[in-house]
C-alpha cells in the first residue's frame, strides 16, 4: 500500500500531462470546433473513460494514411480517366432549381443524366423480391456495397444466388462494412470458394465492440451488369422484412435505377473496391448500353460523399435544395442532428413562408442520438416547421423533397456523422412523377403519427431534459 501511495502523485502527473497533451492534439488537429469541445468536454467529464472513447473513434493517427490513398484514386485516377465523360451542365436561369445541376457539378462533378427509369420500393418487402429478381437476370457482373450484411435468411439467399452466379463465370464483388455487417466465417468461404470476391471495409478488431466507429461504410449500393442499380436506407438483414423476429415495423425506403445514373453509381463501387482491395476495375468496360431499351426522361444524379472528401458533398446538396425549395419541404429521417447550417437554412428557409415537415421516429434503436435531436426540435417549432413523431415502428426512411418536384432518396441520415465522417450515397431526382410518389408514401406515414407541440417539450420529465442536454454537447460525436 505504501509504494502505491508513493506513486499516486507522480502518476497523477503523469496523468494531467498525458491529457494536456491530447487536449493540445484536439486543438492542433483543426477540427470543426464544436467538434474539438465535445472531445474535450467529454476528456474532462469522465477523464478516463473520455481519453478512450478519443483514442477509439477520434485520434486521426490513421486517418492520413487511408485518405492519402483514397484521394489519389479518386481525385487522380478515376476522374483524370473519366475527363472526357463530364461536361458542365446547362444553367436554366428561370428556374430557380436551376443552379442545382451547376451546384451539384461544382461539388463532385456529376451532371443530371437524362435517360432513366426510377422504381420506388417501399420497405424490405418490396425492395427484396426485386433485387432477387434482378441478381438472377444478371449476365456480366454484380457488384454489392453495404453497411448491414447477414448471412440470415434473407441474406442467405442472395448469397446462394451470387455463389451460383460466380461458378458460372460472371463477375461477382462485394465490400461489406467490417463493424455493421455480421458474415459468419462459413458463409464468406461459400463466397470465396464459389469464385465471388469479398473484402470488409476497414476492419477493426474488435468489430462487436465498435457499433459507432468512425469512418465506416454506410452505403447500400447494389450495381448489375452497368444497367442496373439499387440504392437506398435497406440493409441486408432479416429485421428489414416486415414482419420479422424483432416485432418491429421497419419503414424504409430504396429505389431500383435503370438507366444512365447506373454508371456514377458504379464509379462509387469502384473507388470502394480499389479502396478495400487494392485492385483496380477497367473502365474500359464501364459503359451503359441501354440494354434494357429505357426511354424514360428522369433526370437523376447521383452524389457520394465520404471522409476522403475534401467537402460535405451530400450536406451541401441538401443544403442547396432547402434553400432553393419555394412551396413546401417534406424529410423523413430516423436521426436528426443536423450541423449548424442545415439547422439555420431550415429555420430560415421556414420563417421565409416555406412549409416544411418532418417526420422522425418516436423511438429509435440509438437512445444517445434520440436525446440529442429533442434539443433541436424547440427551435424548429419556434421557426414554423411542422415535426411529426412516427409511432408505427421505426422510421428509417432517408428521403426530402422539394416543391413536389425535387427529390433525395438514399443512405444519408440528417446528422453530422453522415454529413462529416460516413461513406453515403443519394440519389437526386429532378421529376414530377417520382417526388409526388414519395410525397404520396410521406403523407401516408403522417396518418402513422403525432404533431409535435411546444407544450410537449415543456413537459418532458426533468431527466430527459438533462440527458437530452448532455447529449447535445456530444452532438458533433453522435
Amino acid at each position: 500500500m505504501e509504494f502505491f501511495e508513493t506513486i499516486k502523485p507522480f502518476a497523477l502527473i503523469l496523468y494531467y500531462i498525458f491529457i494536456s497533451f491530447i487536449i493540445i492534439t484536439i486543438i492542433l488537429d483543426n477540427k470543426k470546433p464544436e467538434k474539438s469541445y465535445a472531445f474535450i468536454f467529454l476528456i474532462l467529464l469522465v477523464p478516463i473513460a473520455g481519453v478512450i472513447i478519443y483514442l477509439l473513434f477520434g485520434a486521426q493517427y490513421q486517418k492520413k494514411k487511408m485518405l492519402t490513398k483514397k484521394r489519389y484514386f479518386d481525385k487522380v485516377y478515376l476522374n483524370q480517366i473519366n475527363e472526357a465523360n463530364k461536361t458542365v451542365p446547362v444553367i436554366n436561369t428561370r428556374s430557380t432549381y436551376g443552379k442545382l445541376p451547376t451546384l451539384f457539378y461544382n461539388i463532385e462533378q456529376v451532371n443530371f443524366t437524362h435517360n432513366n427509369h426510377i422504381e420506388i420500393l417501399n420497405n424490405g418487402e418490396e425492395k427484396f423480391p426485386k433485387l432477387i429478381e434482378e441478381l438472377k437476370k444478371a449476365v456480366k457482373s454484380i457488384h454489392l456495397d453495404y453497411y448491414i450484411i447477414k448471412d440470415d435468411i434473407i441474406g442467405g439467399q442472395i448469397f446462394d444466388i451470387l455463389c451460383d452466379k460466380a461458378r458460372a463465370g460472371i463477375q461477382v464483388k462485394l465490400i461489406y462494412d467490417d463493424v455493421g455487417s455480421s458474415i459468419s466465417k462459413e458463409g464468406l468461404i461459400k463466397l470465396k470458394m464459389s469464385g465471388a470476391e469479398a473484402f470488409p471495409y476497414m476492419p477493426v478488431l474488435f468489430s462487436r465492440l465498435a457499433h459507432k466507429a468512425n469512418y465506416r461504410n454506410h452505403r447500400k449500393i447494389v450495381v448489375i451488369d452497368n444497367e442496373i442499380g439499387f440504392l437506398g436506407g435497406i440493409n441486408i438483414k432479416d429485421k428489414y422484412i416486415n414482419p420479422n423476429k424483432q416485432d418491429l415495423y421497419w419503414r424504409d425506403t430504396h429505389i431500383m435505377i435503370m438507366g444512365e445514373a447506373v454508371i456514377d453509381l458504379q464509379y462509387l463501387f469502384i473507388s470502394d473496391w480499389y479502396f478495400v482491395s487494392g485492385q483496380k476495375i477497367d473502365l474500359n468496360e464501364v459503359r451503359y448500353e441501354n440494354k434494357q431499351g429505357i426511354s424514360s426522361h428522369v433526370p437523376t444524379s447521383i452524389l457520394g460523399s465520404d471522409y476522403g472528401k475534401n467537402n460535405q458533398t451530400i450536406m451541401e446538396a441538401f443544403f442547396g435544395m432547402i434553400t432553393s425549395a419555394r412551396e413546401e419541404i417534406l424529410i423523413t429521417t430516423p436521426y436528426f442532428i443536423p450541423d449548424e447550417s442545415i439547422f439555420n437554412a431550415l429555420k430560415i428557409t421556414s420563417k421565409s413562408g416555406v412549409k416544411i415537415k418532418l417526420i422522425i421516429p418516436e423511438k429509435t434503436d440509438i437512445r444517445t442520438a434520440f436525446y440529442a435531436s429533442q434539443t433541436y426540435l424547440k427551435d424548429l417549432l419556434i421557426s414554423g416547421v411542422e415535426v411529426y413523431f412516427y409511432t408505427k415502428g421505426l422510421m428509417h426512411s432517408k428521403t426530402m423533397i422539394i416543391d413536389s418536384l425535387i427529390s433525395t432518396v438514399g443512405s444519408t441520415n440528417m446528422d453530422q456523422r453522415s454529413f462529416n465522417l460516413n461513406a453515403e450515397v443519394n440519389a437526386f431526382i429532378h421529376d414530377k412523377t417520382i417526388a409526388e410518389k414519395l410525397k404520396f408514401s410521406f403523407e401516408k406515414d403522417l396518418k402513422d403519427c403525432y404533431k409535435l407541440q411546444l407544450v410537449d417539450l415543456k413537459n418532458r420529465p426533468w431527466y430527459v431534459k438533462v440527458l437530452s442536454s448532455i447529449a447535445r454537447l456530444l452532438a458533433p460525436l453522435l
